[in-house]
């Protein structure tokens, strides 16, 4: 049985969910067109299901277009760190080791005996960006 012989059998309310979620739903337009067709067949126009906010999901359209957003935005970033750190480890070694040094010193002078801690906030990004997407990607799956 093929997926528009199963939309036959869909009251109403589920069509209208696959006409606005069809792409949360990973149908093509055609299987959304032919489920636009027999609910014109049932009653609803074209504009009836505009005008209730059914032909499109806006949430799930701005979600989709930041989850790329982010993707594409993180995917650079990591390749331009990766290629900058090949050309200025070292440079970036030496100023974290100064700075390090900068730390304890400013300790010392205040008669503390504290450990200067370094944050590599910038290699966080690296660790955390495959649990980033696949969190934003099960949150987009979630969007009604």
């Amino acid at each position: 049985m093929s997926d528009f012989d199963i939309l036959n059998k869909f009251d109403d309310e589920k069509l209208i969910d696959v006409v606005k979620n069809y792409k949360r739903y990973g149908y093509d337009d055609e299987l959304r067109d032919y489920a636009i067709k027999l609910l014109e067949e049932r009653g609803w126009s074209v504009e009836d299901l505009k005008m209730f906010g059914y032909l499109e999901n806006p949430n799930y359209e701005e979600a989709l277009i930041q989850y790329k957003a982010y993707c594409r935005n993180s995917l650079i970033a990591v390749c331009v760190l990766v290629l900058s750190l090949g050309m200025l480890a070292p440079i970036y070694l030496i100023l974290v080791f100064m700075a390090y040094q900068n730390v304890s010193k400013f300790y010392q002078a205040l008669g503390r005996k504290e450990e200067a801690v370094f944050s590599f906030d910038l290699f966080w990004h690296i660790l955390l960006f495959p649990y980033q997407k696949n969190k934003m990607k099960e949150v987009l799956k979630g969007i009604r």
